[in-house]
């Protein structure tokens, strides 16, 4: 796990080696063990090592190999079986690195290579002799991959900063891209805060060359390899419980042997990250104990889970179970070590526990259960935007009449405050209703707060084209777009802001393309989510893991903003700013404060932007 950093064409002769380092500094924290930068007459690449695969030197980066020289960030779990395949083709080695078995997948095979890789990666590769810089990331999103691209040529990065840095002042914020980031807490690849800044997506790669520019291709689809890999005729469910245990087995598995320092685990109570620990355990094979690390929130009940956790480790053998607590005071004292780091807006509060939980940790390595909700269908939100689907137009026309409730999320019953958000985001079309389920604002207060929302109903236009007939369909589409932008980017920035590798077991191709292809009502039944995951482990979960409600990694912000040192915080960065209407969030805070309606999340994004800014400036700055 690293930091990487280029530029080529006339970016790179313009940026001095001190310029260039003083950039790559800023994402230290992703490689702490060692830096360097490598130049050519065209470009110029920078790499920040995290060392976990062949501790020694000799799997540095920058990596050469005739023409070929190559940055990269992540892990490739099966490097070991293409070595032995690339040996049997001819290829030697002399390091015992996945970048080495990379750099010689590709001189072998090219961007081919880059469907035969089981990991999660961002890879820069420059070709000397055809003068041309190709760029991938990993099918899913695990690694980010930011870009700049001008009339000087192009610059990435593993985060925006360091970019931001090197464009200087010269930098226009790209207000429809903001406005997008208010609307769903997150800017969405390919769009970048700044004009000519863009994220490369999932599951593509690109090409830059001074004489083509930029090509942009696409290695990986989702539903197709799902409709490759899906068995027929179909598994029974009892079956398919059983291959579930040995499938996700060998993901935990892999993702343990592939590192040469040890691997802990993150264990919330839940039981995604309850399975994942009770596995790693079993298979970790060393007489050290396996580190468990868990959050807990004394002062708030609400969110506590602690007694979840100790529950599930009190019977493993051989680990060591750390609570680390976690209150208002120490929570928002850490906050500006997360935020402050942040080189775009994002608003995903729960990056903050996130982190603050890595910054304890001790290993290099940490597994998660992270993306199971995705592929086992473990949403709230699913069986509702299913069940709105199955309604006829008349009848959804008919809904659409009756008065909304104005916050779902004061209601006390559970029924009927399920009921009051199903109303609220019902709309004409299912792929509506899901871009609702996933917005928190709306269009009307963001205009009057002065946002572009231009892009919000361009972006919203263009996924009409995603059809939801099935959980199938509805799970994609949350893998391809909010699982990439949202969960995974928070995990990376969480993870390596501390400088720690996060690696997710449930992200596994395999795993992935498998479970997806299984009937709808193997992972959703009814209201039954997660259906075969809770089954297929019902047998060494605790009775209470496997009969609980779904939390998620929160935070108390909602109360935090009615009154106390969040808000008073937000209230005093008001009067320091004029991009956003002050009027308008003084009345988003008098009715949050009131109870008229939960602007939590909304209030969270303009403290995050209005940090945000302040960065910007700072990080520009160093270039007066």
């Amino acid at each position: 796990m690293c930091g990487i950093l280029g530029v080529a064409g006339s970016f790179a002769s313009k940026t001095s080696d001190a310029d260039f380092l003083d950039a790559l500094d800023l994402i230290r924290h992703r490689g702490p063990d060692s830096g360097s930068i490598w130049r050519d007459s065209m470009v110029c690449l920078g790499h920040r090592r995290l060392s976990i695969i062949d501790l020694s030197n000799s799997a540095d980066q920058p990596m050469r190999l005739d023409d070929l020289t190559i940055i990269f960030n992540g892990e490739i779990y099966n490097y070991r079986e293409l070595k032995y395949e690339l040996r049997a083709l001819g290829h030697s080695f002399y390091t015992n690195s996945d970048t080495e078995v990379l750099l010689k997948a590709w001189q072998y095979w090219g961007a081919e290579c880059l469907s035969r890789l089981e990991g999660m990666f961002s890879i820069a590769i420059w070709n000397a002799t055809k003068a041309k810089l190709y760029l991938a990331r990993d099918r899913f999103g695990e690694k980010p991959l930011y870009v700049k691209e001008d009339i000087d040529g192009i610059g990435f990065a593993s985060e925006m900063p360091p970019l931001i840095r090197l464009a200087g002042k010269s930098i226009v914020e790209n207000r429809a891209a903001i406005g997008l980031f208010f609307q769903y807490s997150y800017i969405p690849a390919p769009y970048g805060a700044f004009e000519g800044f863009s994220q490369l997506e999932p599951g593509c790669w690109m090409e830059w060359s001074p004489f083509t520019g930029i090509q942009r291709h696409k290695y990986y689809s989702l539903k197709e390899s799902i409709a490759q890999s899906t068995i027929k005729p179909q598994l029974s469910y009892t079956d398919a419980c059983i291959s579930l245990k040995s499938i996700l087995h060998d993901a935990i598995r892999i993702r343990i042997e592939t590192a040469d320092v040890p691997v802990a685990t993150l264990l919330s109570g839940g039981i995604d990250s309850s399975i994942v620990t009770i596995l790693a355990a079993r298979i970790q094979n060393s007489d050290k104990p396996m580190s468990v690390y868990s959050l807990g929130f004394p002062e708030d009940a609400e969110f506590d889970e602690t007694d979840f956790a100790k529950a599930v480790t009190a019977n493993l053998p051989n680990v060591d179970h750390r609570i680390i607590e976690a209150t208002e005071d120490n929570v928002l004292d850490f906050a500006s070590n997360v935020i402050n780091r942040l080189g775009e807006p994002f608003a995903d509060a729960s990056i903050l526990p996130t982190s603050l939980l890595c910054s304890s940790i001790e290993e290099k390595v940490a597994l998660g259960g992270d993306a199971a909700d995705e592929i086992f269908a473990g949403y709230g939100v699913y069986p509702a935007i299913l069940a709105g689907a199955s309604l006829p137009s008349p009848i959804r026309k008919l809904i659409s009449l009756i008065p909304k409730h104005q916050n779902p999320t004061a209601i006390r019953n559970e029924t009927l405050r399920s009921a009051a958000l199903f109303h609220l985001n019902l709309h004409s079309t299912t792929i509506k209703s899901y871009l609702s389920w996933r917005s928190y604002a709306e269009p009307k207060i963001l205009k009057d707060l002065n946002i572009d929302v231009s892009e919000s109903f361009s972006f919203a236009k263009a996924m009409e084209f995603s059809t939801i007939n099935s959980l199938q369909d509805l799970q994609i589409i949350d893998l391809e777009f909010n699982l990439p932008n949202d969960m995974l980017k928070k995990v990376d920035y969480a993870g390596m802001f501390q400088s720690i590798e996060m690696r997710l077991p449930f992200l596994d191709s395999k795993l992935v393309h498998w479970i997806l292809g299984l009937p709808d009502d193997y992972r959703l039944a009814g209201t039954k989510r997660k259906r075969i995951l809770r089954d297929a482990f019902s047998d060494i979960l605790p009775e209470r893991i496997l009969n609980r409600r779904k939390m998620g990694f929160l935070l108390p912000i909602r109360r935090w903003f009615r009154s106390g040192k969040l808000r008073e915080e937000l209230e005093a960065m008001l009067g320091l700013q004029t991009t956003l209407d002050t009027k308008t969030i003084n009345i988003l805070l008098r009715e949050h404060s009131l109870g008229i309606k939960d602007h939590s999340v909304l209030l969270w994004s303009i403290y995050v932007y209005l940090k945000w800014q302040q960065m910007v400036n700072i990080w520009t700055g160093y270039r007066a």
